[in-house]
């Protein structure tokens, strides 16, 4: 089985971002506070079940930095117990080791556009036997979508991920509420193209899960649908180019010196589950039939806050209605 309808598949998942649908949840967002956090996760899970695919594009020059972890049973302790931490290589032909990832991205998406800092642990689900990505932390100052919590506000307004024209890369991103934060300086221009070790970057991002701190009980792992090509090249850049001048967000349970560093310097495409939403993709197989099925859709229904703007001026309709009433209700009481 081949890859099929590239071209397709790229505007579809274009398709499904849009604009001003992420300008909506953002103004929705605000009055998150209003409802409980089960509800408000409901309304998501519901919108979701009318638009179970999300558009999710990573910009060009996304930066994978690793280190490797000196107490394996901290990390594992921190895993659901379906997961079991793993050794794993990040180009074809390196030692296997221990590693705790962070990846910084500039990314579009059909509920979020921003910067997004990611840390992860690899691990294996025992229950299905794939190598899974394990989220440990999310910074970013966009919209962020966590089990726990459905939908999480901008964690790091003041984030920055760019590159400048002689091949360096900036990041400085830190929490608004606390001191974890990384800023480095880098270049890739002595990077050699590799290619990265395929377990770990395709089976990887068809098994994703979350630690149990943000992980909902029960918390099936999800995929994400993409072309294998999309990992098939990265730049292993070397590591005394990478000037790391704040990093509070490597753990306790791993080394503060960088090992390893992953650059893709060109634009991927995925389509995501939306929450509560789950594609199965159990190999490689299972991948390139799901993305020859969505190359296929002619129209893709993109993610909506119809659902919630219906509530919101209900809301504001009510409100008024009760207020008069209890009005009324006060003065044949007087």
């Amino acid at each position: 089985m081949k890859i099929e309808n590239t071209d397709k598949f790229i505007k579809n998942v274009e398709d499904l971002v849009d604009p001003a649908e992420v300008c909506n949840l953002f103004f929705f967002q605000g009055f998150k506070k209003l409802l409980p956090r089960s509800v408000f996760k409901r309304m998501l899970i519901k919108t979701s079940k009318k638009t179970p695919h999300m558009g999710f594009i990573i910009e060009p020059y996304s930066l994978f930095l690793f280190f490797k972890i000196n107490d394996v049973e901290k990390a594992q302790s921190l895993l659901p117990d379906r997961y079991k931490l793993v050794k794993a290589s990040v180009f074809e032909g390196d030692e296997p080791e221990y590693y705790f990832g962070i990846g910084n991205l500039y990314t579009r998406g059909s509920t979020f556009w921003g910067i997004r800092l990611e840390s992860y642990l690899t691990a294996i689900d025992t229950e299905t036997g794939l190598l899974s990505w394990i989220f440990f932390d999310i910074l970013s100052n966009t919209i962020i979508a966590v089990p726990s919590e459905g939908v999480a506000d901008p964690n790091s307004r003041d984030a920055i991920f760019t590159t400048g024209p002689r091949g360096d890369i900036y990041v400085d991103i830190k929490d608004d509420k606390s001191d974890r934060q990384l800023t480095l300086k880098g270049n890739i221009t002595k990077g050699n193209m590799r290619r990265p070790d395929q377990p770990l970057w395709i089976t990887g991002n068809t098994s994703i899960g979350y630690i149990k701190e943000i992980s909902d009980y029960g918390d099936d792992p999800f995929a994400v649908v993409f072309d294998p090509a999309e990992v098939s090249e990265a730049y292993d850049c070397p590591v005394d180019d990478f000037n790391i001048t704040v990093n509070t967000l490597v753990p306790d349970f791993a080394e503060q010196k960088l090992a390893k560093v992953a650059c893709f310097p060109y634009t991927q495409h995925y389509i995501a589950d939306s929450p509560g939403c789950r594609t199965y993709v159990r190999n490689d197989e299972d991948l390139i039939r799901n993305y020859n099925k969505f190359a296929k859709m002619n129209e893709m229904k993109t993610f909506s806050t119809k659902s919630i703007k219906k509530l919101f001026f209900a809301g504001i309709l009510i409100s008024p209605i009760i207020s008069i009433i209890l009005f009324i209700l006060l003065l044949l009481n007087i």
